[in-house]
């Protein structure tokens, strides 16, 4: 290691490390003694050299009796993209093996890529979750195991690369992978004619379509908000006024009981009629579908008015012997008044698209989930809420939340039976002062607002049942943006570090 050809070796490493985790890179080089990459101490240094000069390098050490651990694999930033770092990793590789090693472990950083896809295409099995974000893993672990063959073929320059790369990843890295063999271990129509490439202009793909369609986007969006704030009709003056008056707040706030009891409501009686569906019985599944038919052929407003006006239809509701006397009854008008209508309505309604939102996510699950559970003598009630229902939640939500969102919207249709939600409140106060637009703003600004409060929990909800489908899930929006604003401290401590010599060992 004190060797100075090694110099740039660990300058370079030391850099990288550096700039990639915004780390001490003295500490991370001084983390193996010197030593343990020496012969004695059962490990190895190597330098690839070119006219006598230092263009890639690698090292192992031993990790146990029979492994050896690879560390400071480099390329210098001169001479990468020719596969210099394969036969690094190649001639390690027999050399350990020539020392009685059986197998080569590793480690590379969550923020090094080319390292990761070196040791695939090398044919290291990787000891992690692949589809995972490698930010929360850490360091990457590999694994290889060594053959007889790899210290016979020590030496053979025509081998370099052969059983570096695994067959299935020689369509991938062809290009680097023929680059890296000597020409005369090349097949006469593989060789390069170097005065036809040289000759060849490389020139970056230009999209002028997508380029003229993204400027188009941006000079309409850019004009439509410059008339948002310049049009004087917008009155953004009589919008502050109304946008949290005490009126509208209150309308809000029926709108949110209205949208909360008519999703449980609607829920409710859907996932009933799902399972009726679903039911064996043929009087269970008829009736079932006749109700979805029917409430789904309806208006929501038609729905509305019909139950408003229960009342001319039915004077009394009352508890008795079917066909026979009546016990206790009550007036229609009395029991049922304009909110109890419009919730009988919007649950209803909402009910008919809820059972086929919940028949879908039930019909989602392996029927084999089933069967297994029958075996194991599980109820069959307990099969539904234990077994069938969470994993149906995976395909059941998505929808569902679009159709939470939808009802919140449609409770503006109250509006006919004069209940005082948030569209109503509106009508009634630009009716009376003739602000249109800007009272259309302020029922839009809080739709938006609510829409968006319920897009984030639906979000965090369907993250809650995916768990299972997932082992490690993708980041949530806050967590990337905590891992941007830590990269962005990082590299503004890097550049407020001043340089300095480094020494030791890199891992």
């Amino acid at each position: 290691m004190s060797d100075p050809r090694v110099r740039p070796l660990l300058r370079e490493l030391g850099h990288e490390y550096s700039t990639r985790y915004g780390k001490d890179a003295h500490a991370e080089l001084a983390r193996y003694p010197d030593e343990e990459f020496t012969t004695p101490r059962g490990g190895v240094l190597l330098l690839l050299l070119e006219d006598g000069e230092p263009v890639a390098g690698g090292a192992f050490r031993r990790y146990d009796g029979t492994t050896a651990e690879l560390k400071r694999i480099w390329t210098h930033s001169a001479h990468r993209r020719r596969g210099l770092a394969r036969r690094v990793v190649a001639e390690l590789e027999r050399e350990a093996a020539a020392r009685g090693y059986r197998r080569i472990y590793l480690t590379t950083g969550p923020r090094q890529p080319e390292a990761r896809g070196l040791y695939l295409a090398t044919g290291y099995t990787p000891l992690f979750d692949t589809e995972a974000d490698p930010e929360t893993i850490g360091p990457l672990p590999f694994e290889k195991h060594l053959t007889a063959a790899a210290a016979a073929d020590r030496g053979r320059p025509d081998a370099i690369e052969a059983d570096a790369i695994p067959p299935d990843a020689i369509p991938i890295d062809a290009i680097e992978a023929d680059r890296a063999r000597p020409d005369h271990a090349r097949p006469d129509h593989a060789r390069p004619d170097h005065d036809e490439l040289a000759s060849l202009k490389v020139v970056p793909t230009r999209h002028y379509a997508r380029w003229a369609a993204a400027l188009a986007v941006l000079v309409v969006s850019v004009q439509f908000l410059h008339g948002l704030v310049t049009n004087p009709v917008w009155q953004w003056r009589v919008f502050g006024e109304y946008v949290l008056s005490e009126t509208i707040v209150t309308a809000v706030g029926v709108t949110l009981q209205l949208t909360v009891y008519s999703m449980l409501l609607g829920f409710a009686l859907g996932t009933v009629l799902a399972f009726m569906r679903l039911s064996a019985s043929p009087v269970l599944r008829t009736v079932a579908w006749t109700y979805v038919w029917i409430f789904r052929s309806i208006p929501m407003i038609v729905q509305l008015v019909f139950w408003f006006n229960l009342g001319a239809l039915y004077r009394e509701l009352g508890i008795g012997i079917p066909f026979g006397p009546v016990f206790w009854s009550v007036s229609s008008n009395d029991l049922i008044g304009t909110i109890g209508a419009a919730l009988i309505g919007l649950s209803l309604h909402q009910a008919a698209y809820c059972a086929e939102i919940v028949r879908g996510g039930v019909l989602s699950v392996d029927q084999g989930q089933l069967e297994a559970a029958a075996a194991l003598g599980i109820p069959r009630l307990r099969q539904i809420r234990r077994i069938v229902l969470p994993q149906a939640m995976r395909a059941i939500l998505p929808t569902a939340g679009s159709e939470i969102i939808s009802l919140l919207k449609g409770t503006s249709v109250v509006y006919v039976m004069a209940i005082g939600e948030l569209f109503y409140q509106v009508k009634v106060i630009y009716g009376r002062n003739g602000m249109v637009i800007p009272l259309l703003m302020v029922a839009t600004a809080w739709y938006v607002f609510l829409t968006s409060v319920l897009s984030v929990a639906q979000y965090y909800v369907e993250r809650h049942y995916a768990r299972g489908a997932e082992r490690t899930p993708p980041p949530t929006p806050l967590e990337r943006a905590r891992r941007f604003l830590a990269g962005l401290r990082a590299a503004a401590a890097q550049r407020r570090r001043p340089a300095a010599p480094l020494g030791g060992g890199h891992g």
